[in-house]
């Protein structure tokens, strides 16, 4: 078994690698050709216009490169479950096709054994998605949320952080922040009371973020308090003494996934936990549906993997594409509505239950159609 478990595997892991490569250079191309002009402009900044054409060539591959090659790690994340799906379905079609299904009957092994190192492979491959998850999409999160607009550059660009309130209720304002350097440009915050009224106005030329004691630093930072005069308008009174940090709970990362809400898929479970020691900065809710849903997504990808099963793992002559279309029929509607309910807040259900209510809903339907293969 062991020589028929490891050609089973190295057959799955074939199709996986050629069907995750196929499918991210199909996207890829289909993107290039949509957004043509936008490489081209760059590529030929980059090379400069004297240069030839072959230079330009290159430098448009290194575009496209710096644009999409962190993208892979995403698209592995977002194509998980549908790749293993498929990576199955031409596996077990092609030992059916060569007859080899037949033989392994007439061994005395039973249908469902196959299924074993074709489960276990999948089940590895979606461990591989909690690393990924974990440590390289934290790290790229802040290229993968590039538009087309930042082609060639390293991150997003800046943009402008509007009134933004922090645990404590105080409002943060810049005219510039730029997630790459972590800095905001003319930074204004503004102190309130339990009524919401300023007590106190902190400008500076620059803050950069400090990660060790959790604060921004101030470049030529003042501290302003309002004063009353007479029946005058309200105006502030320079203090006497600068400021030169000041901590927060608004962090970065929270200014980053406000404006870009895919940023927070991008999490890991360590920032979502620091996120959500200030419930008042961040919606609570989402972020432990997408703490909770990474793991929720491998058990849905290993259910749907087992709905599938019994399309291909059949004993007697049947049509391979019919089966095919039904098991795509299958597993793409069954992926993409537990995707979706784990993007829902369902009313009156606690963030974490509702995560596992696809997982609960297709359990059932995996039992059925596994007790369908005839052996």
């Amino acid at each position: 078994m062991r020589i028929l478990d490891g050609y089973i595997v190295r057959r799955f892991l074939a199709n996986f690698i050629v069907l995750l490569a196929l499918l991210f250079v199909f996207a890829v191309s289909v993107d290039l050709l949509l957004e043509l002009d936008e490489y081209v402009d760059v590529a030929r900044e980059r090379a400069g216009e004297d240069s030839s054409a072959l230079t330009k060539t290159i430098a448009l591959i290194g575009v496209v490169v710096n644009f999409h090659g962190p993208r892979i790690f995403q698209f592995y994340a977002y194509m998980l479950g549908l790749l293993t799906v498929g990576a199955m379905g031409f596996t077990l079609a092609q030992m059916h096709r060569h007859r080899e299904l037949v033989a392994v009957l007439a061994a005395g092994v039973k249908l469902q054994r196959l299924a074993l190192p074709l489960v276990i492979t999948a089940f590895c491959l979606n461990l591989l998605q909690l690393v990924n998850q974990e440590m390289i999409l934290p790290r790229l999160a802040p290229m993968l949320i590039r538009s087309h607009d930042a082609i060639g550059k390293e991150g997003v660009d800046a943009f402008e952080m509007r009134f933004t309130r922090d645990g404590k209720g105080n409002l943060f304002q810049a005219p510039l922040f730029d997630p790459n350097t972590n800095t905001l440009q003319r930074l204004t915050i503004l102190e309130r009371d339990d009524g919401g009224r300023t007590v106190r106005r902190i400008t500076a030329d620059e803050a950069r973020w400090n990660e060790r004691d959790g604060a921004w630093h101030l470049t030529n930072g003042r501290v302003l308090v309002p004063q009353k005069q007479g029946s005058q308008d309200t105006t502030y009174m320079l203090l006497g003494h600068p400021i030169e940090r000041y901590p927060t709970d608004l962090t970065p990362e929270v200014v980053t996934m406000r404006r870009f809400r895919e940023f927070a898929t991008m999490l890991s479970l360590g920032q979502i936990q620091d996120m959500l020691r200030s419930p008042g900065v961040v919606d609570s809710d989402a972020l432990i549906r997408f703490a909770f849903a990474r793991f929720t997504t491998v058990l849905i990808n290993m259910i749907v993997l087992v709905m599938t099963l019994p399309f291909f793992l059949v004993r007697e002559p049947v049509s391979l594409l019919r089966n095919s279309v039904l098991c795509a029929g299958t597993a793409i509607p069954a992926t993409m509505g537990a995707l979706l309910a784990f993007a829902l807040d369902l009313p009156g259900i606690p963030p974490v239950v509702g995560v596992f209510l696809p997982v609960l809903v297709l359990v059932p339907v995996a039992m059925y159609m596994v007790s369908l293969i005839k052996t």
